[in-house]
């Protein structure tokens, strides 16, 4: 008003809404299209299958997946802590046989120490910044209670649904566990819904933009 705008506050907020739904559809394409641009990263956390021995065993699955060819990387832990994490993510760079230039998370607190609900702001935890810099990717914390912003982890999240069929049918903590590592080759060779191509075939090409992983002994 000072300016001299005669406008109504509404015909800006209009306006401001427009602008910004416009510029997240341009964001949303540009990591969907993007070949090694971009990976997300989740848990499903506190899964539990019951043997058929009736032994209850509880544990989590580490989700990785590539937002271009939808390739995925499934892992079983037994904790959700830091160390745990950096040895997942350095599965799922090994598996991919490279890095994407960002990959964003939850706001897990291995990951995020303080999250600014009002402008945004992300302070990283320090020790993972330095896991961060080693590896050369952006990491990028997803906005609280905007989970349409890991649509693509979401999913794989539901399709992990699967595991129950194997309820009282598995013998042990390993059969679960190579019961996972099948997956990994299962859900990597079925058709997607977002891209109707096999993750596989556009691995292919996504393989070729990721970063190389950096000298094995340094990971040891």
């Amino acid at each position: 008003l000072n300016l001299g705008y005669k406008g109504s506050y509404s015909t800006v907020k209009n306006y401001v809404a427009n602008h910004k739904s416009e510029s997240m559809k341009k964001a949303s394409i540009r990591v969907l299209y993007t070949p090694g641009l971009q990976a997300q990263v989740d848990w499903k956390e506190r899964f539990s299958l019951t043997t058929k021995f009736g032994e209850v065993i509880e544990f989590n699955i580490f989700l990785y997946v590539l937002s271009y060819s939808k390739y995925k990387y499934i892992d079983l832990t037994l904790d959700r802590s830091q160390n745990t994490l950096f040895k997942c993510l350095i599965n799922a760079f090994n598996f991919c046989n490279g890095v994407p230039e960002e990959i964003w998370f939850d706001n897990m607190k291995t990951v995020v120490d303080y999250h600014n609900p009002n402008n945004g702001e992300v302070t990283f935890n320090e020790k993972f910044l330095l896991f961060t810099n080693e590896f050369g990717y952006k990491p990028i914390a997803c906005r609280p209670y905007r989970p349409q912003t890991k649509g693509i982890i979401e999913n794989v999240a539901k399709v992990m649904d699967r595991l129950k069929v194997y309820n009282d049918e598995l013998e042990s903590l390993n059969d679960i566990i190579k019961r996972i590592k099948e997956f990994n080759i299962e859900l990597n060779n079925e058709i997607s819904q977002a891209t109707n191509e096999k993750p596989t075939s556009l691995f292919k090409k996504e393989k070729e933009y990721l970063k190389p992983v950096i000298n094995q002994n340094i990971l040891d």
